[in-house]
Formats: C-alpha cells, sequence, structure tokens
C-alpha cells in the first residue's frame, strides 16, 4: 500500500522531494516469522516400508506414497503410526495396524530395520511365507499375525523382545515353541499358538520327537533327517529285492533238478551192481559180500 507525502507530519521536505517524480515512499509491507521446518522419516526406516509395501502387495487405496510419517499433520500412509525419535530429530514407526486388508504377500526381512516398532498387526490376511528373525524387536510389545497362512518355525528372535501379547493362531507353523516366549502368558501376558498342528514342546501342545531337541544345532537335525531318509530308502530297496522281483518259481523249495538226477543215477546203479552180483553167485556157487 502507497503512502503519500501528506499522510506523514514528520520529514515533510524529503517527503516532498520524493514525491516530485511521482514515487511512494513505502509500496508494501512484508512479515516474516520463523516456520520450522517438518520433520522427515529415518531414512532406513523408509527403505524398509518401501520394501514391506512391495512384499506384502499393499493395495494403492491405502495411499503409502512418499514419506511415511511427514507430513506430521497428515496421516498419508494408512495404518502407520509414528513418533519423534528420542534425539527429536527425525520421526520413527512404531505401529503397524494392517488387519483384514486383503494383504498376499509376506513380511520383508527389512522390517528389522524398524527397530521403534511397539505394536504390529498383521491379522485376518493371506500373508505366507516364514517370519523373519528380524521380526524380535526390542521394543516390540503387540504382535498379532493371527489367521494368515505362515509356515515354518517361530523365530528365536522374539524372545528377546518385551512382548505381552502374542497371537500366532491359525497359521501353519511347526517345531518346537522358543520356552522363553511361551512364559509370556505364564507372567501376566497373552499368548495363542492353536490352529497350528506343527507347533510342539510346550504345555498344551504334543511333546517334539526327539530331533526337535533344543540342544541339537539345526546341522545336527538336517544331518539326522537325512539318515533317516536314508534307512528308509534302503529299506524299501530290501522290500523291493525280495517281493516284488522273485520269479514265480522262486517259492518252489522242492530239491533241484541236478541233485534229483544224480540220486537216479546212483540209484540205478546199485541195482545194477545188486543183479550182476546175484548172477555170479548162481553161476560159480559163492555167497559175494556186498558193500
Amino acid at each position: 500500500m502507497a503512502l503519500c507525502c501528506e499522510e506523514l507530519d514528520e520529514h515533510r521536505d524529503e517527503c516532498e522531494a520524493c514525491a516530485g517524480d511521482g514515487r511512494p515512499i513505502i509500496s508494501g509491507l512484508e512479515n516474516y516469522a520463523m516456520v520450522p521446518l517438518d520433520l522427515s522419516t529415518v531414512p532406513s526406516q523408509v527403505n524398509a516400508m518401501k520394501a514391506l509395501k512391495e512384499s506384502l502387495k499393499v493395495p494403492d487405496r491405502m495411499g503409502w506414497n512418499g514419506d511415511p510419517c511427514a507430513p506430521s499433520s497428515w496421516d498419508a500412509w494408512e495404518g502407520v503410526t509414528c513418533h519423534r525419535s528420542q534425539d527429536g530429530k527425525s520421526l520413527v514407526i512404531t505401529q503397524l495396524d494392517l488387519g483384514s486388508q486383503g494383504l498376499k504377500g509376506h513380511i520383508s526381512d527389512q522390517i528389522s530395520l524398524l527397530t521403534n516398532l511397539v505394536s504390529v498387526n498383521l491379522s485376518s490376511n493371506s500373508l505366507s511365507g516364514t517370519l523373519p528373525a528380524g521380526l524380535g524387536q526390542r521394543s516390540l510389545v503387540k504382535l498379532d499375525l493371527s489367521t494368515n497362512q505362515f509356515s515354518g518355525s517361530i523365530p528365536d528372535s522374539l524372545d528377546s523382545s518385551k512382548l505381552q501379547l502374542v497371537l500366532l493362531n491359525n497359521n501353519e507353523l511347526d517345531g518346537q515353541v522358543p520356552d522363553k516366549l511361551y512364559t509370556i502368558g505364564v507372567h501376566g501376558g497373552v499368548i495363542d499358538l492353536s490352529g497350528n498342528k506343527g507347533l510342539c514342546g510346550v504345555p498344551t501342545l504334543p511333546p517334539c520327537p526327539f530331533f526337535w531337541s533344543k540342544g541339537l544345532s539345526t546341522g545336527v537335525k538336517i544331518a539326522i533327517g537325512l539318515a533317516c531318509a536314508v534307512v528308509l530308502a534302503l529299506i524299501v530297496l530290501l522290500i523291493y529285492i525280495l517281493c516284488i522281483r522273485r520269479g514265480k518259481n522262486d517259492y518252489d523249495f522242492g530239491l533241484p533238478q541236478d541233485l534229483i538226477s544224480i540220486a537216479a543215477k546212483r540209484n540205478r546203479y546199485q541195482r545194477q551192481k545188486s543183479l550182476m552180483l546175484l548172477e555170479m553167485e548162481s553161476s560159480e556157487g559163492y555167497t559175494p559180500t556186498l558193500n
């Protein structure tokens, strides 16, 4: 907004000189304010979320594009909750709530980069594959992977977390349940392992075969399994040789033809010898001794 010289009481002489050429004294007002920049997500966690987007086959309708946490005033990534990091200089991902979203992929190993996760809910989807070892963040308190198609064993890394709620029911998991994980239910937490026919080794579940013993390493378990497979193959081969490949006369336990022929010849020889001795006895009048 231009101000005329007549509106200024002070410095009128300078004003009149300036106004002589038609130029205004003040052409406008400019205001300045210090506006803090919005924080961004830790780069490694951004990469982890992009990997999860691909592995979980997150649909486009959930808007997983750009920075998972920024701008903080707009929840662009559905199901993702963020908080400031401890140093206050960036944003970190603390919660994934993606239950019943029609996901059909698997959990990427990159989830290990989400080191600030407190809660993970991927229940009631069609996820498959094994549970990655990186899922056992120390910060993790709640884990719900129920009603999916996960297979394989439960990673021992879950022992190191602060889990108070573990729902792994209605999957296809197998193997021995980590002892420390099962004690969550003993110490006031909640754990549900039902609906997994292959799990074993803790109360309410069947005992594990000896090769699932916790004292055996993975290599030893594999060696035992291979040895059992070899023994089974040898047994099957022996049965095949003894039963299937026998000829139709293999079960005839009579005397061999050669032995029968030799016995017949011997009998004929003895008869002929006896006849000869009888003839000699009748013609010469003596009694020979038969051998």
